[in-house]
C-alpha cells in the first residue's frame, strides 16, 4: 500500500470505530485495536492510561452499561504522517451542552490502533 491508501484506510477505520461506539458493539470495537493497544489521557497524567485489550475491552464495556446513549458527531482527519489520524468529537448528552474532545489515533502496519491519545480542554468556560 502506499501512503494515500494507508491514510485512507486508517480514516475509514476511526469512522467504523465511532460507529461501533454509537451502536454499543463491543464485539466490533475490539476488532480495531492492536492487542497491546492503549488508551492515554495526556491532561490526566499517566495514571489514566488504560493499556492492553482485556482492560480497554472491560473499561469500554462499563461504560456503555454505565452511561446513557449519547450523540457522536465526529470529523475525521488524515495527518501526512499516513501512522496518524486527527478526530475531533463533540459528544451530545441528553440536557448537557455539546462536550468536544480531541483525539490522535496511532496505528501500526497491519491497521490496528496502537493508541488514542484523548484531549479535552482543561480550562474554565466563559
Amino acid at each position: 500500500m502506499d501512503d494515500q491508501q494507508v491514510r485512507d484506510r486508517n480514516v475509514e477505520t476511526v469512522r467504523r470505530f465511532y460507529q461501533s461506539e454509537r451502536d454499543r458493539d463491543l464485539s466490533m470495537w475490539v476488532t480495531f485495536w492492536h492487542s497491546d493497544g492503549r488508551q492515554t489521557f495526556p491532561t490526566m497524567g499517566s495514571a489514566a492510561t488504560v493499556a492492553g485489550i482485556d482492560a480497554l475491552r472491560a473499561v469500554t464495556a462499563e461504560k456503555f452499561a454505565t452511561r446513557p446513549p449519547y450523540g457522536i458527531g465526529d470529523r475525521v482527519s488524515a495527518f501526512a504522517d499516513p501512522r496518524r489520524v486527527f478526530v475531533h468529537l463533540d459528544l451530545e448528552f441528553p440536557g448537557s451542552p455539546v462536550f468536544p474532545i480531541w483525539c490522535v489515533f496511532h496505528f501500526d502496519d497491519d491497521g490496528l490502533v496502537t493508541e488514542v491519545e484523548e484531549m479535552v480542554d482543561t480550562g474554565a468556560g466563559a
